[in-house]
């Protein structure tokens, strides 16, 4: 955890609670820098009538090394939410890093007093299973302390074959199309994704938004094994988990996931994942086989000092609904990143409504 660069005294605090608390595990950062260029300025307000979803990446080290980051994010979502009618944290996965109770408990502990404010959706990711998050196992602790969403969610219309919510669809009511919100476990089972084209076949006339771990690679194409294996680090299917269950329910790669179930269901515009390293963005826009714009996000900010510096994306759907505003924002340092991967205007077709 590297905290020299810091001058301000709310950070240099921030790198002193997160050393004084974290234990078991080293908590130096595996990567480094920030993101730049910044502003304290928000480069453009919130348009009257729109309204706002948050995709949070990565949040394993604050989990970690017990950081104030996570604290910060969702205070100021929960702050946020009349002014930008903000109607949901979407989280990508790896919760954890070590994928032990200690940690699961910390960051349970984190969300409890929002939970009640602001509809938190969680995905898993591959820290979140096995012996020390090695993910070779599909072991979890996340149903322990998560069997249900956390307070105020929004209503959720179904859970996996297992009632677990790893794998779950949840829906937002907009004033004239009701949003569906779509969450699939670290590497989808097949089973996993057969129950995922049944919800979608279920609810036809939603619109859908698709939240997974792992999905694009920081190339903006989708992880695909079959023709480019190792080459894209850290595939799912790389990970070998349960190689037994594979024999039956075999794991789904982003290709895999794109051609078995997103580019089939005309509501989905939008597929938002976290997991890769690297530069830790990622944008591609697809058509679906009902001629529907997908477009395909990736952010994951773990490898900047202290696991991300609190940086988070916003998506502000525009009140003709026809385009989203995307925003990349860290709560604990004030500041936008405005580099043309960290914020764009993506379009949205046919229009929400």
């Amino acid at each position: 955890m590297n905290c020299g660069w810091i001058a301000a005294a709310t950070m240099a605090a921030f790198c002193f609670a997160g050393a004084a608390r974290a234990h078991a595990y080293d908590c130096i950062s595996p990567g480094g820098g920030i993101l730049e260029p910044t502003t304290t300025t928000e480069p453009t307000a919130p348009t009257p009538g729109s309204i706002t979803l948050a995709m949070l990446p990565d949040v394993q080290y604050y989990t970690k090394c017990r950081l104030p980051h996570l604290t910060a994010q969702l205070r100021w979502l929960s702050g946020e939410m009349p002014r930008r009618d903000m109607r949901a944290a979407l989280y990508m996965g790896d919760l954890t890093e070590h994928n032990t109770r200690e940690e699961w408990r910390w960051f349970r502990d984190q969300l409890e007093p929002f939970q009640d404010k602001l509809p938190i959706l969680l995905a898993t990711g591959n820290h979140d299973y096995g012996h020390d998050g090695d993910a070779h196992l599909r072991q979890t602790l996340f149903d322990n302390y998560f069997r249900a969403p956390p307070g105020a969610a929004a209503p959720l219309l179904a859970t996996d074959l297992r009632n677990s919510i790893e794998n779950a669809y949840y829906r937002i009511a907009l004033p004239r199309v009701t949003l569906g919100v779509l969450v699939l476990e670290w590497a989808p089972r097949a089973s996993t994704v057969a129950w995922a084209n049944r919800v979608l076949s279920q609810f036809a006339h939603d619109r859908v938004i698709v939240v997974t771990h792992a999905y694009l690679y920081e190339d903006s194409t989708r992880y695909d094994w079959h023709t480019r294996g190792a080459a894209q680090r850290w595939n799912p299917l790389w990970y070998d988990m349960d190689w037994l269950e594979q024999l039956y329910d075999r794991e789904y790669d982003g290709e895999m996931l794109w051609n078995a179930l997103v580019r089939r269901h005309p509501g989905i515009f939008l597929v938002l994942c976290g997991h890769v390293g690297g530069s830790g963005t990622g944008q591609l826009a697809s058509r679906g086989d009902g001629g529907n714009l997908v477009e395909q996000v990736l952010a994951n900010f773990q490898l900047l000092d202290q696991g991300g510096l609190g940086y988070l994306r916003l998506f502000e759907i525009q009140p003709d609904g026809r385009s989203m505003r995307m925003k990349t924002y860290s709560p604990s340092l004030g500041q936008f990143a405005i580099a043309s991967a960290q914020q764009a205007v993506l379009p949205i077709e046919p229009a929400l409504w």
